[in-house]
């Protein structure tokens, strides 16, 4: 019952409310359907009750009030906010009105009810002067009217007085203390874009860095070498010798130029992930294939068995999960040493590690891994230059596909990362 009322509410804050309204539109709407629904019962109530009483006046206005906030949800189903809006503002000032002259009934605090609305609806100075301007003549035309004349109609109960007044301080309350809630609202935003601008403009300088030093420095060392065997200040051969180190940089820049597009991307269009099943050793085999260069130039041995098992992911995210994960293998490793590539099937999960006996990290590294929003590149044990992208990357296309990632490390001791990718549905 509890939960069904839950969604009943929900339903009608809702009403005419889409994604792309912002967010102080969005709680506008919220609380006009919210307030509408509400009145609703109580118009609909007094207009039986003033029936009954042959009040039929009065039950008119009160059954005008029910069919206007009829209206009024039908006008934010369609998203006519400003029509509701306007509605709302000069019917209420009419109404109240018209029944404090006639019944003397206590709704005239309704009308600065009225003004604190219109200040909340609307941004518009001149019109926000007018509809406070009009409502405050109209208190103290009904004020003045009930020292200097008799109502046209019966007075009603005091005990109706008391429940409009009631009514009105309520709906003060209410409306002040959205009023409130709304400038907390505006300043959070507010905050929290400020935040994000500056975590944008932290990532945009780091980036301009890596490609001002780590990108363009191969390459003016690349060219300006070139440039020494075309005027033969070298000779064929000693550019020869010098190529092995070159290929290394080459490999490095082609890595970081991968992960600046692919991350680059990511911000630009979001992550879309086509998961399939996969059979992961083949994307392992293809990344060991590709990386050969890099971790033969530093004599390391890979230690990998393939497997049968197979997984559902976007294979293109899996492989640049891999290709990070074991470029920083290689990155970090020291000459000779081994890198073992080794996997389990836990439930509907396969894990993979990736396990180095390299430089490892300190507990405050290990801790800030995957939740640093700053951008960190380390050199490897061989100088090897990074953007500091590659684990952001990982992390990222792993929680598109329902994977995970994490490492254990120690100093000088190396480390492993492990990440779980989910079995294909065929052996889930």
């Amino acid at each position: 019952m509890i939960s069904f009322l839950i969604k009943l509410w929900n339903a009608i804050a809702n009403i005419g409310v889409s994604p792309d309204l912002d967010f102080l539109e969005k709680k506008k709407t919220q609380v006009t359907n919210l307030v509408i629904t509400l009145g609703l019962p109580l118009f609909l109530y007094f207009s039986v009750i003033n029936l009954i009483d042959t009040r039929y006046l009065m039950a008119s206005f009160n059954f005008s009030m029910f069919a206007g906030g009829v209206f009024i949800l039908i006008t934010q189903f369609r998203q006519k906010f400003h029509i509701a809006r306007f509605f709302i503002i000069i019917s209420s000032t009419v109404i109240f009105t018209a029944q404090c002259l006639l019944f003397r009934n206590g709704n005239e605090l309704l009308l600065l009810i009225n003004v604190i609305v219109a200040i909340i609806y609307y941004t518009e100075k001149k019109f926000i002067f007018a509809i406070t301007v009009i409502n405050l003549l109209c208190f103290f035309w009904i004020r003045y009217d009930a020292v200097y004349h008799a109502p046209l109609f019966p007075k009603v109960p005091d005990g109706r007085i008391l429940f409009n007044v009631a009514t009105a301080l309520i709906s003060f309350v209410i409306a002040l203390q959205y009023f409130k809630f709304e400038q907390m609202a505006a300043q959070k935003a507010i905050q929290q874009k400020n935040a994000e601008l500056e975590a944008l403009n932290k990532t945009k300088e780091k980036l301009f860095s890596i490609i001002a030093h780590d990108l363009r420095s191969p390459i003016g060392q690349l060219k300006s070498t070139l440039d020494l065997v075309n005027r033969e200040f070298i000779s064929k051969e000693e550019f020869h010798e010098l190529s092995h180190h070159f290929t290394k940089q080459i490999d490095q820049l082609q890595d970081n130029m991968n992960n600046l597009l692919t991350w680059s991307q990511s911000q630009l269009n979001g992550i879309v992930t086509k998961p399939e099943a996969v059979k992961a050793s083949t994307i392992i085999q293809e990344v060991i294939d590709l990386l050969k260069q890099q971790w033969q130039s530093k004599e390391l041995q890979i230690d990998f068995e393939p497997f049968d098992e197979m997984i559902w992911v976007d294979p293109d995210h899996f492989k640049v999960v891999m290709r990070n994960l074991l470029s920083n293998a290689i990155k970090f490793s020291k000459k000779k040493h081994p890198i073992a590539i080794s996997h389990s099937v836990n439930n509907k999960d396969l894990s993979i590690s990736i396990r180095d006996t390299g430089m490892g990290m300190s507990k405050e590294q290990l801790s800030l891994l995957f939740t640093s929003e700053e951008i960190k590149s380390t050199h490897g044990t061989d100088k090897e230059r990074g953007t500091g992208l590659g684990l952001k990357l990982c992390k990222e296309f792993l929680d598109k596909n329902n994977g995970e990632i994490w490492a254990i490390s120690e100093l000088d001791l190396g480390s492993t990362f492990f990440i779980t990718i989910p079995l294909s549905q065929s052996q889930a």
